[in-house]
């Protein structure tokens, strides 16, 4: 396959991940919420199960200290709570508290009703063709990485 061809598939990627990022970021204003406090609640109601400041920071992809900060706003605004975990006072559980549950409700699981009528548009066989290929080139590219890890220092 030649370059032009791999270089046309990653630019039309590129461009659908970041629309796709651009529309979660307007989801996240118009429910007037900062892009990281929307995924972490986004990310607690759809484990519907209180998750660890460290679950948080790892499935999100974000380094700690981002999801530290937006934490600490949101326990301010008393739309979370944070419970020590397994009595180590240094990894917190984060819970939504009657306030967040009520917040949550208006506008947060709004998103999830437009991310279903948004799948509903597609075959159940596409949606599965979609998450399956999606993976296989996730796959490809993290061990493209490492490799490439393994043998360049970035910045070199």
């Amino acid at each position: 396959m030649g370059q032009e061809v791999l270089d046309a598939f990653w630019k039309s990627n590129d461009r659908i991940y970041n629309e796709n990022t651009l529309l979660y970021h307007r989801l996240a204003r118009a429910c007037g919420l900062p892009d990281c406090a929307f995924w972490l609640l986004y990310t607690l109601r759809s484990e519907e199960a209180p998750l660890t400041q460290t679950q948080l920071s790892e499935q999100l992809s974000l380094p700690k200290q981002t999801v530290n900060s937006a934490l600490k706003k949101l326990v301010e605004e008393g739309v979370l709570r944070l419970e020590a975990a397994d009595g180590n006072l240094k990894n917190k559980r984060v819970c939504l508290t009657e306030a967040g549950e009520a917040f949550l409700r208006r506008p947060v699981d709004r998103v999830f009703g437009v991310e279903s009528a948004a799948a509903a548009r597609l075959t159940e066989e596409e949606r599965s063709a979609l998450v399956a290929l999606s993976q296989k080139l996730l796959d490809a590219f993290r061990a493209e990485t490492e490799a490439f890890l393994q043998t360049a220092a970035i910045g070199d």
